[in-house]
C-alpha cells in the first residue's frame, strides 16, 4: 500500500538545491533552487524558490502552486497579467505561455502534473 509523503515546514526549510531553469531567462539568468519530495508516474512535487528576475514559459505540463513567500507577476502571450503575492494559490494550465517576473524572491510549493 502506498505512504503518505510529506515536506514538514516548507516555509522554512534549509536544503533547497540549485535546480535547471524552470523556463528561459530574459536577461540575467535569477538564481532557482528547489526541494522535490515526491516524484511517481507523472506528478512531481516540492518546494521551489526564485530571486528576483524574468522568464518565458511555454509549459506543456499543469501545475498547481502556493506562494509561501514573495511577490509574483505573470504576463500572457495575450496580455492578460496576474499578480501573486504569498498566500496566493493558482494553476499555470497545461498550454500556458507568457513571461513570469519575480517582483520579490519568491517561495512556492507546488504540484506538476505531466503529460500522459
Amino acid at each position: 500500500m502506498p505512504e503518505i509523503s510529506v515536506q514538514h515546514q516548507c516555509a522554512s526549510l534549509t536544503d533547497l538545491a540549485p535546480c535547471d531553469t524552470f523556463g528561459e531567462p530574459v536577461g540575467p539568468l535569477p538564481k532557482q533552487t528547489d526541494s522535490g519530495f515526491y516524484n511517481q508516474a507523472n506528478m512531481i512535487t516540492g518546494t521551489w524558490e526564485s530571486e528576483p528576475g524574468t522568464l518565458k514559459l511555454d509549459l506543456d505540463l499543469t501545475e498547481f502552486c502556493h506562494l509561501l513567500e514573495g511577490h509574483w507577476k505573470f504576463t500572457s502571450e495575450t496580455g492578460v497579467v496576474t499578480e501573486v503575492r504569498a498566500g496566493d494559490s493558482w494553476v499555470f494550465p497545461q498550454g500556458w505561455k507568457g513571461t513570469a517576473e519575480v517582483i520579490e524572491k519568491v517561495r512556492k510549493v507546488y504540484m506538476m502534473i505531466l503529460p500522459a
